[in-house]
């Protein structure tokens, strides 16, 4: 028996306020057969009501399949238990608050199909004003996606991925706690070619008080581990290799100065970012290894499997 053409899959933690919503949107998607979509959700051990509510949900639709963790392991990792669940040739990875407009599977689908391409971005934006994506959008391909991503500094969800790219580039980065930037990274890099949509494709709720996106220690501390491993990458072309170098060198001092650091572009992280923003200079291997064992005992951050 084969599976549908798409899952769209996400990963819940305490949306039970916004779920319906999300899955509204997600259920209208038009120019794809009800049979040819189904919607994986798993719920991260969410203490709101959030799964009961996917329950009920999966009792009146069979396309909506539930799997659920006994406790809170972080999105990278229930994101890829979401795709290894998943059935569709294509992944449309979503936040389980944000919305996807009416046409955005069938035009990211047909986009993939025109180019050949595995792998499928467009833009976002916060705003729940979830128009259709234009029909006369315009599309680039991009032969070094690793480069584009770590270029534009995508981390998102949004985006559309074949099944099989997924499971060969491993998913989201289980290492780190938040998968916005090892996603996007770790799909380009085993991407031959990469699809940009030059038009709103993804909308983004407003960010509430328990949302990660508040956690700004969390986020440069697991964009500087998502990052390091593709400076070795011996496959990583030179631009994308300093287009990553670039990244982690502002999350660094960006970290210091978040951290009520004095004078942040004094520290050690900052004159790092101001010598390779003006001079290209790059942090030895060794600063980057001392930086990597300080930010693993760094309090307040959370890491697969709990604090």
């Amino acid at each position: 028996m084969t599976g549908p053409l798409l899952s769209i899959i996400s990963a819940v933690y305490n949306k039970a306020e916004v779920l319906p919503e999300t899955l509204r949107l997600a259920r209208a998607q038009r120019g794809i057969a009800e049979e040819d979509i189904e919607f994986v959700f798993v719920d991260d051990n969410s203490a709101d009501g959030s799964l009961a509510l996917l329950e009920e949900e999966a009792g009146r639709d069979s396309r909506v399949r539930i799997f659920a963790s006994q406790e809170n392991n972080g999105p990278a990792i229930a994101f890829n238990r979401a795709a290894s669940q998943a059935r569709g040739r294509y992944l449309l990875a979503i936040d389980a608050d944000d919305m996807l407009p009416g046409n955005a599977a069938k035009f990211l689908i047909d986009s993939a199909r025109r180019f050949d391409a595995a792998l499928v971005f467009g833009r976002s934006r916060r705003g729940e004003d979830c128009r259709d994506v234009p029909e006369d959008a315009a599309l680039s391909v991009e032969s070094d996606p690793l480069a584009f991503v770590a270029e534009r500094k995508i981390v998102r969800m949004g985006f559309l991925a074949e099944r099989q790219l997924w499971l060969k580039a491993g998913g989201a980065d289980e290492t780190v706690f938040i998968q916005d930037q090892s996603l996007p990274l770790r799909l380009a890099a085993a991407a031959d070619r990469l699809v940009f949509v030059d038009a709103l494709v993804y909308h983004l709720r407003q960010a509430g008080d328990g949302n990660l996106s508040r956690n700004v220690l969390q986020q440069h501390h697991d964009r500087f581990f998502a990052l390091l491993p593709f400076l070795d990458r011996p496959d990583a072309s030179p631009t994308a290799r300093r287009a990553v170098m670039r990244q982690m060198v502002s999350s660094l001092w960006k970290m210091d100065r978040d951290r009520g650091v004095q004078l942040p572009f004094l520290s050690a992280a900052g004159r790092c970012y101001l010598l390779n923003r003006m001079l290209g200079l790059e942090p030895s291997g060794r600063l980057l290894a001392d930086v990597a064992a300080r930010l693993k005992t760094l309090p307040g951050i959370r890491r697969p499997g709990g604090i």
